[in-house]
């Protein structure tokens, strides 16, 4: 099997090859960062086989129902993460990058990162609100820019409530589509029953039952204290709501022990 080299620093204080397969496989998602047009950014260390500099949501499968997922920008590994593979459900509203470009991830402290200002990763947040990439997040803009997001709003089925925060505001935003409406949650139901043991599976599954009929808006927004009934959540449902992916969110249950 064909290898791109990459390097590593040994304790000895030497280096040593290592090496990432060429079994990495691509899954376009048009979340992924540009690439940076201008000097003074160099390449990070995934590689294609040929020296191709990686760009994207790569995957591989692994042994015993697993699979890997690493998110890379411009050679930069974002995230980095194994889980059970869920080959039923998908869903536009579901991305690996969600998480990564909501909380601003990086696998290496201080490497080069597509989030250029601290209030980067909210504007991507209510960015992608606006245009379906997610269905429920929080954002804190400048006063000018909130209020350009809520004159946007309209129409789109967004059900928000705002509060200043100091000098900006502070927005929690989801849609009122039905959990049914949004997402196939059938195909849910059965992965989370193969990928996780029994009594972990059904208190997932009695969760996403549950929801069915209600939306993120009607759960974790137009109710009191909100927020705090989605910190309370199970783990399948946070994910969900927040659109990422379940492999994910399946293995930090398994990883927990608990819902």
């Amino acid at each position: 099997m064909a290898t791109v080299a990459r390097w590593r620093l040994k304790r000895s204080g030497t280096w040593e090859a290592t090496t990432v397969a060429d079994a990495w496989i691509l899954h376009p998602d048009y979340r992924t960062p540009p690439v940076p047009t201008g000097a003074g950014i160099d390449a990070g260390p995934w590689r294609h086989p040929d020296g191709q500099i990686m760009n994207g949501t790569y995957e591989r499968t692994l042994p015993g129902r697993q699979v890997e997922v690493v998110t890379v920008w411009y050679g930069h590994a974002l995230s980095h993460w194994r889980g059970p593979r869920m080959p039923r459900f998908s869903s536009p509203l579901v991305s690996a990058w969600n998480p990564v470009l909501a909380q601003g991830l990086a696998v290496t402290p201080g490497s080069p990162a597509p989030y250029r200002d601290e209030l980067w990763c909210d504007r991507w947040i209510a960015d992608a609100l606006l245009y379906g990439r997610k269905p429920y997040g929080t954002f804190t803009l400048p006063a000018d820019e909130a209020l350009r997001w809520f004159a946007k709003s309209g129409g789109t089925g967004l059900v928000y409530h705002a509060e200043p925060a100091g000098r900006l505001i502070r927005v929690v935003a989801g849609t009122a589509e039905r959990y049914a409406q949004l997402f196939d949650l059938d195909a849910l139901i059965a992965d989370y029953r193969d990928a996780l043991p029994p009594e972990l599976a059904e208190r997932e599954v009695a969760a996403l039952e549950a929801h069915r009929g209600h939306s993120p808006a009607l759960r974790y927004i137009l109710v009191e204290h909100g927020e705090a009934c989605f910190a309370q959540a199970p783990l399948s449902i946070r994910g969900l709501t927040l659109g990422y992916p379940p492999r994910e969110t399946a293995a930090r249950i398994a990883a927990a022990g608990v819902p």
